[in-house]
Formats: C-alpha cells, structure tokens, sequence
C-alpha cells in the first residue's frame, strides 16, 4: 500500500518547507497572534528587519538554477506497506542582499503552492533504495490533488508559501540564518546553517535542513488503525542560486 492516499501527510510535511530552509531543536516561535500573549502561549514574534537592505549587493534567484526538495518518510509498524515521498519545489523566487559587515544582510524567497510537484522520478532515483518504487502516474496524481486541496495546503486560500531573513551570525561562508517560514496562515522562526558562495556575479547558497511537522500545528497522517503512518520529521535539501543585479547606495 502507498502511502499516496494519504497524502494529506505528505502536504503537511510539505507546508513545513521551502523549499528554502531548519533544525527542529532550533523553532523559537509561535504562530503569528496579534497583542498580548495569552497566559502559557509563546510570545509573538518579532518584527521583521525592512527589506532591501540599503548599500548591499542584490541577488535575484534563478528558479531554473535552484533545487529545493522535501523527503518524507513513511512510519508505524506497517511501514513497509507504504512508500517515501520526494516533493519538489519549482517557480522559486526572490532576492538575497549580501551586505557588509555580513550580519547585516538579508532574502525574501517565495514558491507558489501549485509548483510542487510530487515524486519527480529523477529526484527519487537521487535518493537511494528507500524511494526506489516506481509510483504510478495516477497514484502520482491523486497525491498531488490531496496536497493542494482544502484539507492541506487549501492552495485556493493560501496560494504562496513565504521565507524571509530574521537574523544572521556566523562568517560568510558558513552563516546561521533565523528565517521566518509562513505556511497556511501561520508563521515561525527557524534557525537553519548555511554555506554560501560567491562566483562573479553569481550566488549559492546550500544546505540541508529537518523540520517537525507537529510544530506548525500539524497531526501525522495515519492509515490502518495508525500502522501506516508519516514521520514527524521531514527533511528539506536546498541548494538556490541567484544572480546579482545591482548594488544599492547613494545615486
């Protein structure tokens, strides 16, 4: 049995992404909330720093060059009656402004729900043995149709998945990023390690990142009786390219 029937899972784990970028034992906060915080709920998240960052030089990423890809993972004690899922992100967009001292520079990236695309086979023959199944083209389908769909990522109410810069420590080359994931209405700060390059007038950033599904407010999808499952924990492989364009500063 595949795990594409409950694919609501599959999206849950999806929402977590982005594509772009997230160790869970780093999550700081809570989902958005407005004023005061209520006796035992976390408190809200901090403004964001304004965007572009003045006197830096601006990336634009090229979602051609880019590569964002969330695993998930099937679980329970009939695990092996279901499949693993590779859910690619495409139309990646945005903009990175490295600036000097470092810290403070900053992004704004965003993807459209309807450009993932689920079970590339290409990117499941990357991952090994575990998503070595051949998933047919209707299974692949119908995964994509729950993923979309109102009871996951409600594409219709909720039509971009947002990551935008917090706070940066560390060098250049191997930075930590705080970047603020907005996911179907709700928003958390994640911390994710990056490495970073600089080619001439082109950009990389790459990175693998592992988010806990529960911490956006997300319940593991189950099937059997909960003997088929999905793991809390998904992992998300980037790798964003960008272009540089100009450079910000007095006229």
């Amino acid at each position: 049995m595949s795990l594409t029937p409950a694919t609501p899972i599959l999206l849950r784990c999806l929402a977590a992404l982005v594509l772009a970028v997230l160790l869970p034992a780093c999550q700081t906060a809570a989902p958005v909330t407005a004023g005061a915080p209520a006796p035992g709920e976390p408190a809200p998240l901090p403004p964001l720093p304004p965007l572009p960052v003045e006197d830096s030089d601006q990336y634009v990423v090229d979602s051609l060059a880019s590569d964002v890809r969330i695993l998930v993972y099937r679980g329970g004690p009939l695990a092996n009656a279901g499949h693993n899922h590779v859910v690619r992100v495409h139309a990646l967009h945005g903009n990175v402004y490295v600036a000097q001292p470092f810290h403070r520079s900053g992004f704004e990236l965003a993807f459209p729900v309807t450009a993932l695309e689920v079970d590339p086979p290409d990117a499941r023959a990357d991952e090994g043995a575990e998503f070595s199944t051949v998933l047919s083209p209707q299974a692949i389908a119908a995964t994509y149709r729950n993923m979309v769909g109102p009871t996951v990522l409600d594409v219709e109410q909720y039509p971009e998945i947002t990551l935008r810069s917090v706070a940066l420590i560390g060098p250049q080359w191997g930075p930590e990023v705080t970047a603020r994931i907005t996911l179907h209405g709700v928003a958390r700060d994640v911390v994710v390690p990056l490495a970073l390059h600089v080619y001439g007038t082109d950009l990389v950033i790459t990175g693998t990142l592992v988010l806990r599904t529960p911490d956006f407010g997300m319940q593991p999808f189950s099937v059997l009786g909960g003997g088929l499952t999905v793991q809390d924990l998904v992992k998300v492989r980037f790798h964003i390219a960008a272009r540089q364009v100009r450079d910000w500063g007095p006229p």
